[in-house]
């Protein structure tokens, strides 16, 4: 009996407390706050920034991943996005639409190669997507130019014996992205799977060849569709135009000078840099690309580092100071002179509007560091911690672009500036890490 009644006691005991749970507490909902990312910086596979319908594709089981969404839904695209976290071997960018896009798109597209394997990514400006379109294995590729559809690029690295031809001790190659043939043995809505392999196939392959031996410096012309080589032949210079895919060679001079930087800013002028440092003096030269005709521009000015406007009509120009300091100005080639550009930085963190060319972006250490220029960032002893400015060399208005070291994960020390036809995406690489990035300039005006 006393069994009894302590099981009803307890019955009894649960019974209330259910009552008082489900009918009697006051009512608290959980609410799950979604992970907002910071200042519009937006690390691969987050959405955040701008807004923008739809998505699209990737290839499955690639590493870098993408942002999916039902069709419909809107996804924000950051105005800092980090493109690859993992080195780059160069990059270019396009808003000319004939980049292989079905539906065709003139929304700017950015193609890369990954430094480690070769592999080709390209990003969008209205999606955030990151789609492979090349797995060939091409490693140890450092550096890469791409033609104006970006169906094709040149690129240098080490030749690591993998069986792609690199053309010698350059190590460099013409690279071109071919469609990939992909046998029809059934219908499928997946992507296509190597029978062989079980991996997955990419849309393009890369198909390459070699490119003359022993290239000291290289450009591409504006129009993307020639490039320029200077070759070490016993010891001395020689200066060659070509197609972009290396073939219809013409030498278009000769000279002992083969420590340089070069740029083919306008179609009729190919500026040549001597390497300049902090102990020794450089110089800019113009050539005629049809003549091969030289002109002497600037020089001699200790640790010269020069970006020409594509209009070849006034150089940004940096040199070493007297106090361990960098002097930056913009020289007016017609005028011979110049002025203080205001910005403090390096010549190679700069790079010079396509569309508004009197535009000349940079990459500035937020305080000036102390060193020895342009040598102790070249070996890099100093690392800047980067803003990015806008200077208009006609009127000389000085903007403040991005403060990207409020808007990032990481110390942005920035380098290999770029930008699109229309000047609507700069991108840029990262010296610490050589990660991709790019900054929307439309959103931040706007």
């Amino acid at each position: 009996m006393k069994k009894l009644l302590l099981t009803l006691f307890i019955l009894l005991i649960i019974a209330g407390v259910a009552y008082w749970y489900f009918f009697m507490r006051v009512g608290t909902d959980v609410v799950l706050e979604p992970e907002t990312p910071q200042s519009g910086f937006v690390p691969i596979n987050r959405p955040g920034g701008g807004l923008v319908t739809g998505t699209e594709g990737t290839v499955p089981g690639d590493n870098r991943g993408s942002t999916s969404a039902t069709p419909g839904t809107q996804l924000k695209i950051p105005t800092l996005r980090l493109l690859s976290n993992t080195p780059a071997g160069g990059y270019g960018a396009s808003t000319t639409g004939a980049v292989n896009a079905k539906p065709a798109s003139t929304t700017t597209a950015i193609r890369w190669v990954d430094r480690g394997r070769g592999n080709v990514y390209e990003a969008r400006g209205n999606t955030l997507d990151i789609v492979t379109l090349s797995n060939t294995v091409v490693p140890k590729l450092y550096e890469s130019s791409w033609n104006k559809n970006l169906t094709g690029f040149i690129a240098f690295g080490l030749d690591d014996g993998d069986g792609f031809d690199r053309g010698g001790t350059s190590g460099g190659v013409y690279a071109e992205l071919k469609a990939r043939i992909v046998p029809k043995i059934a219908t499928s809505t997946t992507s296509p799977v190597s029978q062989t392999t079980g991996a997955t196939l990419t849309p393009y392959e890369l198909k390459g060849k070699s490119l003359p031996e022993n290239i000291i410096a290289y450009a591409s012309s504006p129009k993307r569709d020639r490039i320029f080589f200077l070759i070490n032949e016993n010891g001395a210079g020689s200066g060659y135009t070509a197609k972009f895919d290396g073939s219809s060679v013409v030498k278009i001079f000769s000279t002992p000078i083969t420590q340089v930087n070069v740029e083919w800013p306008s179609e009729n002028v190919i500026a040549i840099t001597t390497k300049g440092a902090a102990d020794s003096s450089g110089f800019l030269y113009f050539i005629d690309p049809k003549t091969g005709i030289w002109k002497k521009i600037l020089g001699p000015l200790p640790g010269l580092s020069t970006k020409v406007s594509t209009d070849a009509k006034r150089v940004f120009l940096s040199m070493a100071g007297n106090a361990n300091n960098i002097i930056s100005s913009i020289f007016n080639i017609s005028e011979g002179k110049g002025i203080d550009a205001i910005v403090r930085t390096l010549a190679d963190k700069c790079v010079w509007g396509n569309f508004y060319k009197e535009m000349v972006y940079c990459a500035a250490p937020s305080q000036p560091i102390a060193g020895t220029y342009p040598d102790d960032w070249y070996v890099g002893r100093v690392s800047f911690v980067d803003k990015i400015w806008g200077i208009n060399a006609i009127t000389g208005e000085i903007d403040l672009v991005s403060s990207i070291v409020d808007t990032s994960d990481r110390v942005i020390d920035a380098f290999n500036l770029g930008l699109d036809e229309k000047d609507s995406f700069l991108i840029f690489m990262n010296k610490n890490d050589l990660s991709l990035w790019s900054l929307d300039l439309v959103s931040i005006n706007n």
